[in-house]
């Protein structure tokens, strides 16, 4: 099946250098999470928007560099994402990866991406890869149910509605963890997951679980992953 990468730049790929520079003319105008690597896994090319989710300073050129020359917290595991640059050029074949990128300076951030690895080619010959990534869905059951498009995942703390701690039990429940669970993952007591749920019913105006639960999905609340929660390995090959 054809990736939605290489859909979108099927196009303009073909075995001549303008329409090389006719890619890079695309991804630049398509406001998109777009990279080019060479045969050696060197950055040919980079989009403004990747340059910012991997934290790069605007000053910084990549063309050439490998990612284990470049000023980035992924570039430690630079070994693992130059092996899936090679595959995919050895096989020919699509990767899809699992990208989680810290970003934001002091006042740091987390985004998990989605995407694919796939090969380019110049007169039938591999010539590089291209990284198409864009930003996690979230998908529950109740998008599935209803027929809704899925929604975006939020890592900010989405209101003041519940305190930081309310709201990591909150994460908890829409897991379906059961008090006792909670308490050991967040390290505190039964009784004080208990209260923190009590106190949540009492703001919310319900009195059970399932009506909790449909007031978090209608706040959007079903969406959020606090980060201290999500795997902070940045690469991950799917």
């Amino acid at each position: 099946m054809t990736s939605t990468g290489e859909k979108l730049a099927a196009s303009v790929i073909t075995p001549s250098i303008e329409s090389f520079d006719s890619l890079i003319q695309f991804m630049e105008n398509s406001d998109q999470f777009w990279v080019i690597k060479d045969t050696e896994s060197r950055f040919v090319y980079m989009t403004n928007i990747a340059r910012h989710y991997c934290d790069l300073p605007m000053d910084f050129n990549v063309e050439g560099r490998l990612d284990s020359e470049c000023p980035a917290f992924w570039s430690e595991h630079a070994p693992a994402i130059q092996k899936n640059d090679n595959a995919v050029r050895t096989t020919g074949k699509t990767k899809n990866i699992l990208n989680t990128f810290t970003y934001g300076g002091r006042e740091k951030r987390i985004q998990p991406f989605l995407g694919d690895v796939f090969p380019i080619y110049k007169d039938k010959k591999c010539i590089g890869t291209v990284a198409y990534l864009k930003k996690l869905e979230f998908y529950s059951m109740h998008h599935f149910i209803r027929g809704e498009y899925p929604s975006k995942l939020v890592l900010s703390k989405p209101d003041d509605f519940f305190t930081d701690r309310e709201f990591d039990v909150l994460f908890f429940i829409l897991q379906s963890l059961k008090p006792k669970e909670i308490a050991n993952q967040l390290n505190i007591s039964h009784r004080t997951v208990s209260n923190k749920v009590h106190s949540m019913y009492q703001k919310a105006g319900v009195n059970n679980l399932s009506d909790f639960k449909q007031f978090c999905i209608s706040k959007g609340y079903d969406r959020y992953a606090p980060t201290k929660f999500i795997n902070p390995h940045p690469f991950i090959v799917l």
